[in-house]
């Protein structure tokens, strides 16, 4: 029997993170992993092979007008997509990165403990039969592909987000069910590489849990740039296989029938808790989640829950820093030197990598006016832009919402080239309480994308320089 300080149950961006960070405040820490290799759902079945997929998608749609840019001699009409060798580079990708994350943990001296880890109270962690001790433990088990009574996945013509990565043939056509952050994703893969493309959603616009202005706005673009067959309001309410394809049946409002080669099941995931032992100790799980406090701490002493099995936002670096809190609670429970600052869950940035991206921060207009804010908005587009047209990419806006009596940020939305690494200067002026007003004074670099920021923040005054 092996004992510890520190006992991280999941290799994903929550666990190994924590477990780094355990280690960095000198407690003796070991991570168990049931996979073979470390890095959880988000390195092998999730975040990192689905950009993956993007990537390769961007450069092919890239390719397809290199004439535009005066490159000759690539015939666009005759590309091809060869989805193995798609496959094949994303694997090579996930194999590294897993590497580096084994050397994080030789190198911050983190024991590493393979097989299925499973609670038995009292700091009793049962790892592959053999027992071991520790004086505070992490849960990060993560999230599975939601199973749906009826659309039953099979892996050949009825599709989740895990097989679909792994997928060699091109669809000739591809009905995505759900069209939040995953099935938007995909949309925008398949439809760049030649799919024919129809996306179902239940609510009434594309993106649902993102600023109105955003999902109406990505609808149209989905629409007319990649001719994709978007349905809001409706729902599949059976299918049938056949030999070559499924038929999806249709009610709401677009109800009817659609024939598609493969039907992708994206309408969210579940957390893994099956078998991780909750039973045996006082944690308390509310609609599928671990109930948890401002720093991570379960009901059980000593017990630590993040990631996809608590109720917040289920996005690896919202993990990461779950998994930094609750390390570092744990330590100064040991009697270690550290300050532990509860996640900001009012200023997690929120991305979307379809095409355009997306990417957000803080309230909506409707969330904002929700929680009594007098609210004034700011909108500017990329077209004007001289760098979103030079890329080639001048689809899209910013908008900001802000509190009208003192000019705070309230929150600020993109949708459009590169979002997603433009969100990160808004989490920065959010966390810094800028003003519309001190984003005005702030200058900008010219020719960048980052130009916008500016411009949306004199249109809330309605006085916006390039448009």
């Amino acid at each position: 029997m092996a004992q510890f300080d520190l006992l991280v149950i999941g290799s994903g961006p929550g666990g190994y993170i924590a477990a780094i960070r355990g280690a960095q405040l000198g407690l003796s820490t070991a991570l168990v992993e049931k996979d073979p290799v470390l890095g959880g759902t988000c390195l092998h079945r999730g975040c990192i092979p689905a950009k993956t997929w993007l990537e390769t998608a961007h450069r092919f749609e890239q390719m397809q007008v290199a004439d535009d840019y005066g490159i000759d001699g690539v015939d666009g009409k005759a590309l091809k997509a060869n989805l193995e060798t798609i496959v094949k580079r994303k694997g090579r990708i996930v194999t590294k990165n897993a590497k580096g994350i084994e050397f994080l943990m030789k190198k911050n001296k983190v024991t590493v403990l393979k097989g299925f880890g499973k609670l038995l109270g009292g700091g009793r962690v049962d790892v592959a039969g053999e027992v071991h001790e520790a004086k505070r433990i992490i849960l990060a088990t993560g999230s599975a592909p939601k199973p749906i009574p009826g659309l039953e996945t099979d892996g050949v013509r009825v599709l989740n987000s895990d097989h679909i990565l792994d997928l060699t043939t091109l669809p000739s056509h591809l009905v995505i069910l759900g069209a939040g952050a995953i099935g938007v994703e995909f949309a925008s893969v398949f439809s760049r590489l030649g799919s024919k493309v129809t996306l179902v959603e239940f609510m009434d616009t594309i993106l649902p849990l993102e600023d109105a202005a955003i999902g109406e706005e990505l609808a149209k673009i989905f629409k007319k740039t990649y001719k994709m067959d978007v349905r809001t309001g409706t729902k599949i309410t059976r299918i049938e296989k056949t030999a070559d394809g499924v038929t999806c049946f249709l009610e709401g409002a677009t109800p009817g029938e659609v024939v598609g080669s493969h039907l992708l099941v994206a309408v969210g995931r579940a957390p893994k808790l099956e078998g991780v032992g909750l039973e045996a100790t006082k944690a308390q799980v509310d609609r599928g989640c671990v109930v948890i406090d401002r720093f991570m701490q379960t009901g059980e002493p000593g017990l630590y829950a993040i990631g996809d099995i608590v109720r917040t936002p289920w996005l690896a670096h919202v993990a990461s820093d779950e998994g930094i809190v609750a390390a570092e609670h744990a330590a100064q429970s040991l009697g270690k030197d550290v300050h532990p600052h509860p996640v900001r869950y009012d200023r997690f940035p929120a991305c979307t990598y379809c095409d355009p991206e997306v990417g957000t921060v803080g309230l909506s207009e409707k969330a904002a006016r929700e929680k009594g804010h007098d609210v004034q908005v700011g909108t500017f587009p990329f077209a004007p832009m001289a760098k979103a047209n030079i890329v080639g990419e001048p689809h899209g806006f910013i908008k900001i919402v802000a509190d009208k009596q003192y000019g705070e940020i309230l929150g600020i939305h993109i949708l459009g080239p590169k979002a997603t690494e433009l969100v990160a200067s808004s989490v920065a002026l959010m966390g810094g309480e800028f003003t519309v007003d001190e984003l005005i004074q702030t200058m900008y670099p010219h020719p960048t994308l980052n130009e916008v920021f500016p411009e949306a923040a004199r249109a809330v005054y309605g006085r916006a320089l390039n448009m």
